[in-house]
């Protein structure tokens, strides 16, 4: 990923823009200069309540396709998943029991900013889950 697509970098950029300096963020946000700066350098990544409180800062001045984008480049900053709604969109999601369809459509009634979480969960939970299955063999491995 080339640095424009960083989140901090990116959050600079729409700063820039629209003429808009660190310390009105900040203030805004309620937090220091330097943890602006330290977001804009990508050296943290804010949290979601963060991430809203800059959505709410920049909301009269970013187009649609800027919230999106910017909404992208936390998401890839978080999890490594690059461009979430095409990566859902590419998802099978076919129901084959009762159950399914029904969980299925309930997912699909979710706003995309919804449904890229709830599969950033349970990709998180797959994870855990091969972590754990992982362990329990390398511990039958170690009793044998």
């Amino acid at each position: 990923m080339d640095n424009n697509q960083h989140f901090g970098n990116y959050l600079k950029i729409l700063l820039q823009k629209y003429n808009l300096k660190h310390s009105e963020l900040a203030d805004t946000l309620n937090v220091s200069r330097q943890y602006v700066s330290s977001i804009i350098t990508s050296r943290k990544t804010p949290s979601r309540d963060c991430f809203d409180a800059i959505l709410t800062f920049l909301d009269k001045y970013l187009t649609p396709q800027e919230k999106q984008n910017l909404a992208n480049k936390l998401i890839y900053a978080k999890t490594g998943i690059n461009n979430p709604l095409k990566q859902l969109v590419d998802t099978d999601l076919t129901a084959i029991t009762v159950g399914e369809q029904i969980l299925l459509e309930d997912f699909r009634k979710l706003n995309p900013m919804t449904k890229t979480a709830v599969i950033r969960f349970v990709r998180k939970k797959e994870i855990e889950m091969l972590v754990d299955v992982t362990k329990g063999t390398k511990k039958q491995d170690t009793e044998s």
